[in-house]
Formats: structure tokens, C-alpha cells, sequence
């Protein structure tokens, strides 16, 4: 492309940061890259979000191969000088390259002035994403602090290079943005030292590139398969290449590392949302904005389920909701202050592990509590001591006050993902974290110190196993027993079945996986009649010592879903089935439980003067 190429930084008289100075302010967390990259990604999306009600984070892997990767070749090579800082023209030559595009909807793009010089009193986000290293944001409850975060986005590429696409609104229009932007090692070039920060676009007359603007932009994105979008959509889209996706061994366990496929990526990145952004992704009455969570291989996307359907998520949903109205606060003595509200929430150890908790704090029992600020999300699970009984895990939630979140902000590394109040200037602010977490780990013990009086089964266990003995776990209850007559009345005609002997079970409830989700299905046979019977399945929570069919306002229940023939040729909606005589008499009762809470299903039967539907 005509007067569009790279431009590598030279290192300033006064001296300058070196790229792989850069790359180490990021840390080194205790979380899989891939799980740092979905965090300080997200937290980008969700603190651009408008006010919308719902904000989309998408994440695309491919491996296009030599012919998809031709158009980035023409357009990205020859890199700067030997390309000995990046080694991109190696990367974009090997036919295994995978490229990730992230990508927002629902929010403003990456607005701002293009250069990092220009005074400006509103939000640059472009200059900080592009331009700057650790600026920090100034948006009120916003997940990020320091900026440094975004360094995960260049270690993630093997050639530590992006590409971002952003539409947004700029001196009252909307203008599409396209540049490539790199970090890499410091380097020598004829005579002269570099930074090893490199940037790829339109040249301007003071030698430094300028991003592709609007229909420019758009061309190019076109030609390397971005994602479409309408004209007028907002949003940002960023292609990391060359992506690390990392391996596939547990560090805990002794095992070799194996190189993820770009289908085990997919999934772990997928249990990443899940267990880091849970917050924003659920329906919740006092939050107006939602996530929408997304990733998909090759074009075709993965099925993540609700974050509140997931088993082991479960009790943390809970306790989320749940702290906003029966929480307990947690406060300092001094200084007096309420710094924020903590629940906990009680359940079974599910014994089948799922592929959703590969990015789960642990593969034990849950003993955890999930911190969070303002912004809602997951800062760390924060480990607490175990039950003594293995088979029963908890949740718990922290979330912090309005009026203490920056304090908080201030105890997080650059990658967010701990409270680290040794690490604070502020010695009443170091205070005040200390002192919930604290709190937070007094509870904990002290809930570990009293043994849950009940706890229920998690959803997707597939059979009772050692929770028989403490649960009733699925349980049919209220129903006849048998089919049987009554005897004959005086002139030996038959009285026909009693009321409550007109249904009885065939096999007892059991936990099957039916259209990728997990349902309760019992099998039962009606007596024959020659009145029409009205048969009603109820489904609710068994508990030890009874059955709660009225769940707390707001709380999930477990529901009948159907009715269906043993042939599965009919199927009925509904708790109600009215038959005639005329209809089969064997039929599976489908009963889709709640994630964590073991489910009791009772039957009752009737004659009605009702037609059969």
C-alpha cells in the first residue's frame, strides 16, 4: 500500500523504555496467560461499553492457512529493518500461524486524539491503547488501573504484533481507524538504537505512521477478513498474531506439556469467561448492563452455556445475588467504614468434572471466595479452608462500596487479579484493604468451622454415588401404588381404578444429558380409564428433612418441562397431562433442574371431565 509501512521508535537521547522492559511490567501472574488475556481484554470492552443493555466480547481463533495468510504478508511485509526485533515475516510464513481476533460491540471504539502528544481533555482511549504504556484510567468503578495490562495483548503474539480496527465518534463523526502496532526486543540499526516499539500505517510528514482512516481503513479490513460490521456500528476489533495459546498440561499435576489445539484454546478461553467475568454476563435487577461472551474456531462458535446454569459457578451466582440484599457487611473499626458486603453459599462437590471448569481456581472442592470491585469483575478467588467433608464445597462473594473501590484499585498489580495492600503508599487505604481481607478470611473459617446443616447435589452429576446417604437427592414422592382395582360393587361390575392408584412410576428419577444440558426424567404408566385423568408432575428442592416447593423471591427453581411417550413420538408442554382412554398409557415426566439443588419429584392423578390435549 502506497506510503504505508512500518516505523520503529528510536531510542531518545534522555533514554527511552525497551520493549522487553515493557513486556516485563506485566508481572508474572499465577494465572495461564490465555486467562490474563480474556481478563485485561474484557475489562477494556466492558469499562468502552455504552449505555446499552447489553455489551458483546467475542473472541475468534483461525488457522487461515498460506492462502489466508497471503494478505497480511502483502500488506505487513517487509517488516522494519532485518525484522530481528519481531521475526514477523517468520511468522506469517508458517502455514500453522493462528490468528485471535477480539472484538467489542456495544461500545464506543477507541475515540480520542491520534497522537499521544495532543492536549485533550476528554478520553483517549485510542493514544492508550496505541501510543502510551501505563496510562491510567480516569473512568468512575472502572476495572482498569494502570494500563500496563494491555501488554498481554503483544506477549500473546509470537511476533509480538496486532492489528487493531476501530470505529468510533470523533468531532461529530463517526471515523474508522485501522493500524498495526508492535513490541519487541531493543535493536541495533545502521548505527543507531531502537526501543524495539514498532507501529504500521500511513506515514505523515514528520515521519511517524498515522492510522488508515475510514473508507481506507475499511478496504484493508475487508481484504484480511475482519469482522463485518454495519456502517454506523461502533466497536473495536484486534487481531493478535502469531497467538501463543499455550499448553494443555496441569501445572499442579506431573504431567508433560502438550501445545494446545486451536479447539482446546477455545475451549479453555471459553471457561475463562465463565469464571472470570460470571458477574457481568448474569441477569441481575441492579445491574442495567449485561456481557455477552462469545468464541468460536474457525467461523464456527462454541456453545457456552449461561454462566448461572454452570454447577461449580453456581453457589458463586448465588452469593452474588444474594450479598446485594442479605448480605452481612463487612466494615473497619478504624477508621469506621463500611467497605463491603459478603455472603456464602453451600454445595455439593460435583463428582463428573465439565470442560467449563478447565479455567476453574481449582479441580478439588470449591473453598473460595470471589473478590470483586465496582466494576463487577473477578479480581481473585481467594482460597479459605476446606470442609471436612469432601463431598460438600462453598462458595463465597466479596464485592466492594462505591466509597472505598479506589481504594482497592490501588492494591492491584498491574494484571488485577489480587489485593496486595503491602504494595500501598497510602497507609489509611492499606488499612482498609487489610482489614477486609481480614474479615473475609475470619468468615470463611468460621463457616468452614460450622459444617453446612444441608447442602444439594450439583446439576450435573450423573448418578447419586456417596451422596445418597446425606440427600434426597431425586426422589419421587406422593404417588399411587400400583394400578390395581378396586373391588367389584354388588352385580360384580367393576368399580375401575381409585384416584390414587391412577399413575404409578416405572423407574425413578434420573439424571440424563438430553440437548446438551442436563434434565431429570422419571418414567411412569397411567391406569387405563374410561373417564379421562388428569395427571400433574411437581417438581421442587429436596432438602433433609422435607421438600421446599416455595423458593425465596427471585431464587430459581426446578420445573417440568414436558411430557413425552416412551417412543418420544409426542411430546406435551406443561406439569398437567389429561389423557383419554384413547391415549398411551406409559410416559417420561422431563424435569429441568437448578444447577446445585437436588431435585424431588412428586405425581398426582385425578379424574377430570377435561379433553385430553
Amino acid at each position: 500500500m502506497k506510503n504505508a509501512k512500518w516505523w520503529a521508535q528510536p531510542s531518545a537521547p534522555e533514554g527511552a523504555s525497551p520493549g522487553e522492559g515493557i513486556r516485563k511490567q506485566l508481572g508474572r501472574p499465577n494465572l495461564d496467560p490465555l486467562q490474563v488475556l480474556v481478563r485485561e481484554a474484557a475489562q477494556n470492552t466492558w469499562d468502552a461499553r455504552l449505555s446499552a443493555p447489553e455489551v458483546g466480547f467475542d473472541v475468534a481463533l483461525a488457522e487461515p492457512g498460506p492462502s489466508g495468510l497471503q494478505p497480511w504478508k502483502d500488506l505487513l511485509l517487509p517488516a522494519f529493518g532485518d525484522d530481528t526485533s519481531l521475526g514477523l515475516a517468520a511468522v506469517l510464513d508458517d502455514p500453522a500461524t493462528v490468528l485471535m481476533t477480539i472484538s467489542d460491540r456495544g461500545t464506543g471504539g477507541l475515540g480520542g486524539p491520534l497522537r499521544g502528544d495532543r492536549v485533550y481533555h476528554g478520553s483517549a482511549d485510542f493514544v492508550g491503547l496505541v501510543r502510551d504504556i501505563g496510562r491510567t484510567s480516569h473512568r468512575a468503578h472502572s476495572g482498569g488501573t494502570y494500563g500496563f495490562g494491555k501488554g498481554v495483548l503483544f506477549t500473546t503474539s509470537t511476533a509480538g504484533t496486532i492489528l487493531v480496527r476501530t470505529r468510533c465518534r470523533w468531532q461529530d463523526r463517526i471515523q474508522t481507524r485501522l493500524i498495526s502496532v508492535a513490541l519487541g526486543d531493543s535493536f541495533d540499526h545502521q548505527e543507531r538504537r531502537y526501543t524495539g516499539r514498532h507501529w504500521w500505517g500511513r506515514i505523515a510528514t514528520d515521519g511517524i505512521p498515522d492510522p488508515l482512516l475510514d473508507g481506507e481503513a475499511d478496504a484493508v479490513a475487508d481484504a484480511l477478513g475482519l469482522p463485518a460490521r454495519a456502517a454506523d456500528e461502533l466497536g473495536t476489533d484486534i487481531v493478535i498474531v502469531g497467538a501463543r495459546l499455550g499448553s494443555s498440561a496441569n501445572p499442579e499435576a506431573d504431567e508433560p506439556e502438550q501445545p494446545r489445539t486451536v479447539e482446546e484454546a477455545a475451549r479453555f478461553i471459553g471457561s475463562a469467561m465463565l469464571w472470570e467475568l460470571w458477574p457481568i454476563m448474569i441477569d441481575t435487577p441492579h445491574d442495567s448492563t449485561r456481557m455477552r461472551c462469545r468464541v468460536s474456531v474457525g467461523g464456527e462458535a462454541l456453545s457456552l452455556p449461561e454462566a448461572d446454569r454452570v454447577a461449580r459457578l453456581q453457589p458463586f451466582v448465588r452469593a452474588y445475588r444474594s450479598a446485594h440484599t442479605d448480605g452481612s457487611p463487612v466494615r473497619s473499626r478504624t477508621p469506621a467504614v463500611d467497605l463491603g458486603r459478603f455472603a456464602v453459599e453451600a454445595f455439593m462437590t460435583p463428582v463428573r468434572p465439565h470442560w467449563t471448569d478447565i479455567a476453574a481456581p481449582t479441580d478439588g472442592p470449591m473453598h473460595h471466595c470471589a473478590l470483586m470491585r465496582q466494576a463487577g469483575l473477578v479480581v481473585q478467588y481467594r482460597p479459605g479452608p476446606q470442609l471436612s467433608d469432601s463431598d460438600v464445597s462453598y462458595g463465597a462473594v466479596f464485592r466492594t462500596n462505591v466509597g472505598v473501590d479506589d481504594s482497592f484499585a490501588a492494591a492491584e498489580p498491574p494484571t488485577h487479579d489480587a489485593w496486595v495492600p503491602k504494595n500501598m503508599e497510602d497507609a489509611t487505604a492499606r488499612k482498609l484493604v487489610r482489614s477486609a481481607l481480614r474479615t473475609i478470611d475470619n468468615r470463611m473459617r468460621e463457616y468452614a468451622g460450622a459444617e453446612p446443616e444441608r447442602a444439594a447435589a450439583a446439576g450435573v452429576q450423573p448418578a447419586l454415588g456417596a451422596l445418597s446417604n446425606r440427600f434426597a437427592s431425586l426422589m419421587p414422592a406422593g404417588t399411587g401404588s400400583g394400578a390395581g382395582q378396586r373391588p367389584p360393587r354388588p352385580g360384580g361390575r367393576p368399580a375401575g381404578p381409585s384416584a390414587d392408584s391412577l399413575v404409578r412410576i416405572l423407574t425413578p428419577p434420573q439424571l440424563v444429558e438430553m440437548d446438551e444440558e442436563f434434565l431429570v426424567v422419571t418414567d411412569i404408566t397411567a391406569a387405563f380409564a374410561s373417564r379421562p385423568i388428569r395427571v400433574t408432575a411437581t417438581a421442587s428442592v429436596a432438602l433433609d428433612n422435607g421438600s421446599e416447593t416455595e423458593p425465596p423471591a427471585g431464587a430459581a427453581s426446578p420445573h417440568v418441562v414436558c411430557f413425552q411417550t416412551l417412543d418420544t413420538a409426542e411430546t406435551r408442554s406443561g406439569a398437567v397431562l389429561t389423557l383419554t382412554s384413547e391415549d398411551p398409557r406409559d410416559w417420561r415426566v422431563v424435569v429441568r433442574p437448578i444447577d446445585g439443588a437436588a431435585t424431588r419429584v412428586r405425581f398426582s392423578a385425578e379424574y377430570t371431565q377435561a379433553e385430553a390435549h
